[in-house]
């Protein structure tokens, strides 16, 4: 394919918060947003940008220098106008799936980043995927902490079983209490929206899912989107694990509890700590765990930078990014698998598609 040294002209739809406003947060590290990542990516430009709201996006213009002509209400209107090489795609879940199509449709595009998740169905999501394979353009979807250093390092001690056998997992993604949200338009809510970045991470850390039962609170009726939700994943190679989104908690955390017959790592929000066995101070015979320091990577990349450098490296090599489309898509799938066992009492859900093929 080449490619490589090429400057790569990017339009952005949508231009609320994962798309520019995060960047503001004095707290986040950056870059915190598509338009970040794109401006410190150094063959990537962005040339056009769109969205419904006025005011949001002559605020994004004026933020990321690019000229009126070229910030645009519809964008249809853009990807035809401003023929950009690649489509940021940073709006609401439930239109993910046309914009994507739209994209794929346009002579000039050759690469997609959509946000998370990947849609708001797995009917979408295959459309989206079909569409894009079938035009060879590379779809990577926004669950940037495969690129994060620290997570790939864990992956790897996995690999390598530095602390044994991966046993079982404990994630969660819990959150502040959520409103009556309707399910028409949001479809589900902490364990879909944040939960599946979680989700992504399990199957990246454990491999393929083979069955799931899940559970849910709907306080607010079946017509809403659920307070709390999650459920026991048994993944092919024997892991169990235990999954929670939601939690009507009075904070955010995010955490990965990842359990070996040698020791521990937990990973997330709350840092990264590792543990490994050792004689018990406590009881005789007995082995207990204790700290020891996380093997730190050599190099640490931000990861939203990670995506758009895999995005462009898929560009130019022809190969299947990681974090694709497929990838997305499995996480869906678990995550819907989940919400259905859970709307049937906890049955217990096959995971048949599970490599995200029709």
């Amino acid at each position: 394919m080449g490619g490589m040294g090429k400057m790569y002209k990017v339009a952005v739809v949508g231009c609320g918060r994962i798309a520019s406003i995060l960047e503001d947060d004095p707290l986040r590290e950056k870059p915190a947003t598509h338009a970040g990542a794109f401006a410190a990516h150094p063959m990537t430009k962005m040339v056009a940008a769109c969205d419904i709201n006025v005011q949001r996006l002559e605020k994004f213009g004026a933020k990321w220098r690019i000229p009126s002509p070229y910030l645009y209400r519809d964008y249809r209107e853009m990807l035809r106008h401003a023929k950009p090489d690649i489509l940021s795609v940073a709006t609401w879940t439930d239109s993910h799936c046309d914009i994507v199509l739209e994209a794929a449709r346009t002579p000039s595009i050759k690469g997609i980043y959509c946000e998370k998740p990947i849609a708001s169905s797995l009917a979408q999501a295959d459309k989206m995927i079909a569409a894009c394979e079938k035009k060879g353009i590379p779809l990577v979807v926004g669950h940037e902490r495969r690129f994060d250093a620290n997570f790939v390092m864990v992956r790897r001690m996995i690999e390598k079983k530095s602390l044994g056998e991966l046993k079982t997992v404990f994630a969660q993604a819990l959150s502040l209490p959520v409103p009556a949200l309707p399910r028409s338009k949001y479809v589900g809510g902490t364990f879909l929206h944040d939960g599946t970045h979680m989700i992504d991470l399990v199957l990246y850390s454990g491999g393929p899912a083979k069955w799931v039962m899940g559970y849910d609170k709907r306080p607010y009726g079946k017509r809403n989107i659920e307070t709390t939700a999650g459920g026991i994943i048994m993944l092919e190679n024997g892991v169990t694990v235990f999954v929670e989104g939601g939690g009507e908690r009075e904070y955010f955390k995010f955490d990965l509890d990842l359990q070996f017959t040698g020791g521990r790592i937990l990973i997330g929000n709350s840092g990264i700590h590792t543990f490994t066995g050792g004689a018990s101070k406590h009881y005789t015979g007995f082995r207990e765990l204790f700290p020891i320091p996380f093997p730190a990577p050599k190099k640490r990349v931000n990861s939203l930078v990670g995506g758009v450098t895999e995005l462009v490296r898929a560009i130019c090599s022809g190969k299947e990014p990681a974090s694709s489309g497929r990838d997305a898509r499995n996480a869906l799938r678990l995550i819907m698998a989940t919400y259905e066992s859970a709307s049937g009492g906890g049955k217990k859900i096959q995971i048949k598609d599970r490599r995200g093929k029709k």
